[in-house]
């Protein structure tokens, strides 16, 4: 067989690979030290519908919840977005109060993205604390670099205003 005649062959092969394997999913992760207790911060962002009362771009949170085919529980909230921009769906995946983190999926909204889950954290940080918000997503309608760009400023603004309502 020629060159030419397996470059068809291999091309095709190739393709089929490449197609079969996932796409890499993109984190994020964006943390905050605050002077505040870390038992502290949880009380102000542990409640997964509480996110309205320190996220600037978050107009009203709506909670909800649903029953799986397993009778479990799963929490859900609806984020009305400030400026009429919409609402986003998420489904908290996992809660560890003893360790201070929730875990959620994100259902539809105004999102460049898809695959999107995510866990806030507090850790102890000496007298004070971290607050910690990572995601991993795929991006869609845009390309990544606007995604993450995106994603990162939900998450500092968010943080931003963690901050402020622990200062208070």
């Amino acid at each position: 067989m020629t060159r030419n005649a397996l470059a068809g062959p291999l091309a095709v092969l190739l393709g089929v690979l490449l197609a079969d394997k996932p796409a890499c999913a993109i984190e994020v992760t964006r943390s905050r030290d605050l002077p505040a207790p870390a038992a502290a911060v949880w009380a102000l962002i542990g409640d997964f519908c509480g996110i309205q009362l320190w996220h600037p771009q978050v107009e009203r949170c709506i909670a909800s919840a649903d029953d799986d085919d397993d009778g479990i529980r799963a929490q859900i909230r609806g984020l009305v977005v400030k400026g009429g921009l919409g609402t986003i769906v998420e489904v908290e995946t996992a809660r560890d109060e003893a360790g201070m983190s929730y875990s959620y999926s994100f259902i539809q909204g105004p999102l460049p993205v898809r695959a999107y889950n995510s866990t806030l954290a507090v850790r102890p940080n000496g007298a004070g604390s971290t607050v910690i918000w990572t995601a991993t997503f795929d991006a869609e309608g845009m390309g990544e670099p606007e995604a993450v760009a995106d994603i990162a400023g939900v998450f500092e603004a968010g943080l931003a205003g963690i901050a402020r309502e622990a200062a208070k």
